[in-house]
């Protein structure tokens, strides 16, 4: 993720915080704290760590990618209880976006981006790998037999399965 150097410079300048102090709060090495400023990039714990030591929101810190990358990305490390998601498709965010409104302790949204792309955490047992099932015209057939013969015994309205 790219961090905003300037936002950070702009808020830590008014709330009269200096970036040793930001550094000390956050628990960051000097080695590291000054390539993120560098460099301009940051992992999004460790934008989380700087944002509430300056005492702001993640969103406020982070940059929007000027690759214009549209890529949905998962991270998560081993043993981890929680995943981060950058995700740039319409489909999968409006997911996660309603995830986050009706499990607002497990999933929270943590950047909103300019271009519309978000990056949320999610618990890690969520994430899965589910292959699509293809099926052949004689295994979509005998299913819907199975269905007919089903609806029939049990007295449920037949339907139109094609």
């Amino acid at each position: 993720m790219r961090f905003n150097t300037s936002n950070y410079r702009s808020i830590t300048g008014k709330k009269g915080i200096s970036d040793e102090e930001v550094r000390k709060r956050a628990g960051l090495s000097e080695k590291t704290f000054s390539w993120i400023l560098e460099n301009r990039f940051i992992e999004v714990q460790t934008l989380e760590l700087i944002a509430d030591a300056v005492g702001c929101t993640a969103g406020e810190l982070s940059a929007p990618d000027s690759t214009m990358a549209s890529e949905n990305c998962i991270e998560w490390g081993k043993d981890q209880k929680c995943a981060t998601l950058t995700l740039s498709q319409r489909r999968i965010i409006t997911r996660v976006e309603k995830l986050a409104q009706f499990h607002p302790g497990e999933c929270q949204i943590v950047v909103r981006n300019p271009d519309g792309s978000i990056c949320a955490h999610v618990p890690a047992e969520w994430i899965r790998v589910n292959p699509v099932r293809v099926t052949t015209e004689k295994q979509k057939e005998s299913a819907r037999c199975k269905i007919r013969e089903y609806n029939l015994k049990h007295g449920s309205a037949p339907h139109d399965l094609g």
